[in-house]
């Protein structure tokens, strides 16, 4: 009997363990303020990401004090190089964008950039954080 109970007590201490904790938690896309600052990101970044006329379609994944997290997808306006898109994660800093280096760069530059949930959520390629 006491073999049972160990190993029952094992199973379950391992499913707990195992257990993940609750999605990140995004920010009402129905609230006014949130509406607002991604209307403001989304006229701020094409200018940012792409260095010249386009637009972008813009997910607020949270705020931290002056810094706004986000993710965007922009589409270049049609120019010499073509048409061309990007999607990236974003930090906000009034009007300075931080976007996340490349390749290795990628994981390190996404720690440091957002809060430690947001950048497993990031990281994990969590779906819900797209535009």
């Amino acid at each position: 009997m006491t073999r049972r109970h160990a190993v029952s007590l094992g199973l379950t201490i391992g499913l707990l363990a195992g257990c993940a904790e609750a999605p990140y938690p995004l920010p009402d896309r129905n609230a006014a303020d949130v509406q607002a600052e991604e209307e403001r990101l989304a006229t701020l970044l094409p200018g940012e990401l792409l260095g010249r006329a386009g637009t972008c379609r813009v997910r607020l994944l949270g705020r931290d004090n002056s810094s706004s997290f986000a993710w965007a997808h922009c589409d270049a306006a049609p120019g010499p190089a073509g048409v061309w898109s990007i999607s990236v994660p974003v930090r906000v800093d009034g009007v300075r964008v931080t976007q996340p280096g490349d390749g290795s760069a990628y994981s390190a530059s996404v720690r440091r950039m957002f809060p430690e949930r947001l950048a497993r959520a990031v990281l994990d390629n969590d779906s819900r954080l797209l535009p």
